[in-house]
């Protein structure tokens, strides 16, 4: 039986697999990084959206990762919100 990580190996192999992998890779770490920076904000959603200028909806989709592209507008609007950076950060994270 083969590990999981074997498995991925194989698979990030196939250049299509290996794009499509890392794009959502880093869709999910926006959405964690949004996510535990609001909570430990003690922020709602609904409060972190009206400090933005964006709606709950969108709020909530992007800390799901749940819209397939997010705007990058509105990404930079939540970070600025939360008082954070929505630039570059180190793939050693």
């Amino acid at each position: 039986m083969k590990t999981h990580r074997e498995y991925l190996k194989k698979q990030v192999a196939d250049k299509t697999f290996a794009r499509e992998f890392e794009r959502e890779r880093k869709r999910l770490r926006i959405a964690y990084d949004i996510h535990t920076t609001r909570e430990r904000l003690g922020l709602t959603q609904q409060a972190l959206a009206q400090k933005a200028g964006v709606t709950q909806q969108m709020v909530s989709r992007i800390e799901t990762a749940s819209t397939a592209n997010m705007a990058h507008g509105s990404v930079c609007k939540i970070a600025a919100a939360l008082g954070v950076d929505a630039g570059l950060v180190s793939k050693e994270r």
